[in-house]
């Protein structure tokens, strides 16, 4: 199968890098750009390969389709990030921290595209459609 490999590193990839850099934020290393915007980018990546294999508890293993998917994701980041402008959510609002948000969806969307992270219908019907 094509793109298997990648396909099924997609999503421990994205953890493991959400969770390196949210470390060095709690050691307190200022690594600039990395500690920044880090988690920002890598744990938009991280929500969308979870939403986007249905791995969340309301999911239940049901798929959600790529662009619903970048759609959700973005906006669920974004609207925490104005609830931090509101003062509801804590933290520091950050406009590049919604350019962080907007580049991970679009090159989570641009991979999806590009190795069909989640088949949308199983190999043997694709191959029976085809016929």
């Amino acid at each position: 199968m094509r793109h298997a490999l990648l396909r099924r590193a997609c999503y421990p990839a994205a953890m493991t890098l959400a969770l390196a850099v949210g470390a060095l934020q709690m050691f307190r290393v200022h690594g600039g750009w990395l500690t920044n915007y880090g988690a920002d980018l890598f744990g938009t990546a991280w929500l969308y390969m979870m939403f986007r294999e249905g791995r969340t508890v309301f999911q239940k293993g049901t798929p959600m389709r790529a662009v619903a998917t970048a759609l959700f994701v973005f906006a669920g980041c974004a609207a925490s990030e104005f609830g931090q402008r509101a003062h509801v959510v804590p933290g520091r609002f950050d406009w590049l921290d919604l350019v962080a948000y907007a580049a991970a969806v679009a090159a989570c969307l641009a991979l999806d595209w590009t190795i069909d992270l989640v088949p949308d219908t199983p190999p043997a019907s694709r191959d029976d459609a085809a016929r």
